[in-house]
């Protein structure tokens, strides 16, 4: 047995991320040969979606990542760091422009600046591994608008000329791989 199968459906946030993390290293530390990520999210953190793409790409097995349902926003940056993307017939991806969460009820401007240039760098930084995950597209989405002016809903189809996903097929799982489960909202 040396395929592994890890099951993320659930939010980009702390605890997720570092379950993840876990179980994928978890998972090469028992031998898996290569990893296969199941995914569907509606995203979550920035700081944890670009630190999963890193993550992920340092890994030294080869990823596959399946498109189960719905892969939006961060979630996008962490399905491109899989070598081969699949994406289930009726599955989709949504891109939106981002925003920010403020906690305090009072800011400043020197802490709206900061705001605004974190902002203006998790474009950056999203943009930059969009095109370049994409780079052999046979369409070329313009994901700047896409992430700043104007979201965008891809079908599962769609997702094939934007690149997004190399195939489309209804993934079916072999018996015989271990299966890792990433749930949201843990306590304990």
């Amino acid at each position: 047995m040396t395929e592994h199968i890890v099951h993320f459906h659930c939010q980009i946030d702390q605890g997720t991320t570092e379950h993840f993390r876990d179980c994928c290293l978890e998972a090469i530390e028992q031998g898996a040969s290569s990893l296969l990520l199941n995914l569907s999210t509606t995203g979550g953190s920035t700081n944890f979606g670009f630190t999963l793409y890193t993550f992920l790409k340092s890994l030294p097995v080869p990823l596959l990542a399946i498109n189960a349902g719905n892969i939006e926003s961060m979630g996008i940056i962490m399905f491109l760091a899989a070598q081969h993307r699949i994406t289930a017939p009726h599955s989709r991806f949504l891109i939106h422009p981002m925003n920010w969460y403020f906690s305090q009820s009072s800011v400043d401007h020197q802490r709206l600046r900061e705001y605004l240039s974190s902002l203006d760098n998790d474009l950056a930084r999203y943009v930059k591994i969009f095109e370049l995950e994409t780079h052999a597209a046979a369409t070329k989405l313009d994901i700047f608008k896409c992430l700043s002016a104007e979201e965008k809903v891809i079908a599962a189809h769609e997702s094939l000329a934007y690149s997004l996903a190399h195939e489309m097929k209804q993934p079916v799982f072999a018996d015989d791989v271990k299966h890792w489960k990433v749930r949201g909202s843990q306590h304990g």
